[in-house]
């Protein structure tokens, strides 16, 4: 996928985000579009590693760096402790207009993360993130095992509440498929 593409999901992503309530940060788009990338199979083409909040693709935050120099997206500054939310800016719909398939193609994958995953804290993002992860590199792994290592990958994280993370996954999952969206 080209990055003006790229660039189109991820405004459409920035835009669903907030419709539905979510602080729209950074860590919500990169662990939304892992979500989008990896279990609802949208071809966004980013390199994914395990890093300090879960999974994240550093050429993400470049694109996002770039559509923000573009205008595209800007940075609404929120009082401390908090960091910032991305929100559109005047250049975002320019990309709508452009590319108006691929954003009507991915639409309902972007809603239905936007609507069952932008809803969560930075927190719960990073441990379902990070067990979608976990399932994807371990696909035979019982629960037990999956657990283990999102517990060796997130030592914070409890094993019980990497268990509970890995189920939400499946019932997330289940939802996508009872949705045709995967």
């Amino acid at each position: 996928m080209t990055e003006a593409r790229q660039a189109a999901i991820v405004a459409e992503l920035v835009r669903q985000l907030r419709d539905h309530g979510s602080w729209a940060g950074e860590t919500h788009v990169q662990k939304t579009a892992y979500f989008l990338q990896e279990m609802l199979d949208v071809p966004l083409g980013f390199e994914f590693q395990l890093y300090k909040f879960g999974p994240f693709a550093f050429q993400l935050r470049d694109l996002l760096g770039q559509m923000r120099s573009l205008r595209q997206l800007r940075l609404e500054p929120q009082p401390a402790p908090y960091g910032p939310k991305l929100t559109l800016d005047d250049g975002a719909p320019q990309l709508r207009t452009r590319f108006p398939k691929t954003v009507r193609t991915y639409d309902p994958h972007v809603s239905f993360v936007a609507e069952e995953i932008g809803k969560y804290g930075v927190g719960t993002l990073e441990r379902l993130a990070t067990a979608l992860m976990v399932k994807l590199e371990l696909p035979d792994g019982d629960a037990s095992a999956r657990a283990a290592l999102l517990h060796s990958y997130k030592p914070h994280v409890s094993v019980t509440d990497a268990l509970d993370a890995l189920s939400q996954v499946d019932a997330i999952r289940d939802k996508a498929r009872a949705a045709s969206i995967i």
